[in-house]
């Protein structure tokens, strides 16, 4: 006779035994892709990610390991919109992955020109939410404040974002475009969610500086033009490192835009595209944006972050730019931030 406990074993045992059996598969499956993959041979990756070296680093490990060829085209985001909307008119497919940021991808999903997620088996490990199911998300950009060394002393250094709107400040500010898609648009919409529309307007009274020759904000700060700088992407402070400028994340977080691998509609190699979208989120290619100062996609890898960015890699994150409406908040910027309605 068959107690309620030898019942339960039996159970638990049978269950086990189907994960087993289970795991086996998607085992065998998987084992099948990389097959595929490798007589496929190459893959071509849309990377709108312009002129970031991560990218080739992760195809050269990719194809170390596996054998396939990775062909990058590097463009803007505009430009790979355009090529992939042509390929898809002219069904005459090329790409197979794209590497783009949360708001281009909505574009791309909402014109149909990509593919729904395929399983793979890395995606459990990724800690950070996806913005749309299609895609795997990879790294993110963080936006904080610089300030300057000299014109602003440890014991002023602006703690929260609201700091920003201390009339001390009135004038010393330098900002990216907040009406223009971007780290402004972002972190434009990300605090007028948190702290509301009335933020803004009092932020404009400080009378802020804007520019859109992103590179050259940091020196300006650096040489004293402005005490302070907003958005400061966080890993660009690897270009300004040694010159009298800090970065601060406020103690809210650190607005941020995701980065993330979608398999291309028609992608021509989609084994291969598969393989390489699960690569992204290996340990061995997270650890390279790691290494330039990006927060990762995956946990449990801080102890092989290089000391000097862990204070980046590992920032607080506020939030994220809702993607919808975004329009609207481009024009409220506008009239916020320029006067025009």
């Amino acid at each position: 006779m068959l107690t309620r406990r030898s019942m339960l074993l039996a159970g638990a045992t049978a269950a086990t035994v189907s994960l087993t059996r289970s795991g086996h598969a998607q085992d065998a499956e998987w084992q099948k892709v990389i097959a595929d993959a490798r007589r496929e041979g190459e893959v071509n990756l849309y990377s709108a990610v312009i002129g970031s070296p991560q990218p080739k680093r992760i195809a050269k490990l990719f194809t170390d390991r596996y054998g396939i060829k990775v062909n990058i085209f590097d463009g803007r985001p505009t430009e790979i919109h355009e090529r992939l909307r042509i390929e898809t008119a002219m069904k005459k497919y090329t790409a197979d992955v794209t590497l783009n940021g949360s708001t281009t991808l909505a574009l791309l999903i909402d014109q149909k020109l990509i593919a729904p997620r395929p399983q793979v088996p890395n995606f459990k490990k990724v800690i950070l939410e996806p913005s749309h199911p299609q895609e795997i998300p990879v790294f993110v950009n963080a936006y904080g404040i610089l300030v300057n060394n000299t014109l602003v002393p440890p014991s002023e250094t602006p703690k929260s974002w609201l700091d920003l709107l201390d009339p001390k400040w009135k004038g010393r500010i330098l900002s990216d475009e907040m009406n223009a898609t971007g780290a402004g648009a972002t972190t434009f919409g990300v605090l007028q969610d948190r702290f509301g529309t009335d933020f803004h307007r009092k932020l404009a009274q400080q009378d802020l500086t804007f520019s859109r020759i992103i590179r050259e904000n940091g020196r300006r700060v650096a040489r004293g033009e402005f005490a302070i700088y907003i958005p400061l992407i966080l890993t660009d402070v690897g270009m300004i490192e040694g010159l009298p400028v800090r970065p601060v994340i406020p103690e809210e977080g650190a607005a941020y835009t995701p980065f993330s691998v979608a398999m291309i509609t028609g992608a021509p190699h989609p084994n291969a595209a598969k393989l390489l979208m699960n690569f992204f989120v290996e340990p061995e290619a997270q650890i390279v944006y790691a290494e330039a100062g990006y927060p990762i996609a995956v946990d449990g890898l801080q102890d092989k972050t290089p000391e000097k960015w862990r204070w980046s890699v590992n920032a607080k994150l506020l939030g994220r730019q809702k993607l919808d409406g975004q329009d609207e908040r481009l024009k409220l910027a506008d009239e916020i931030y320029h006067g025009k309605k």
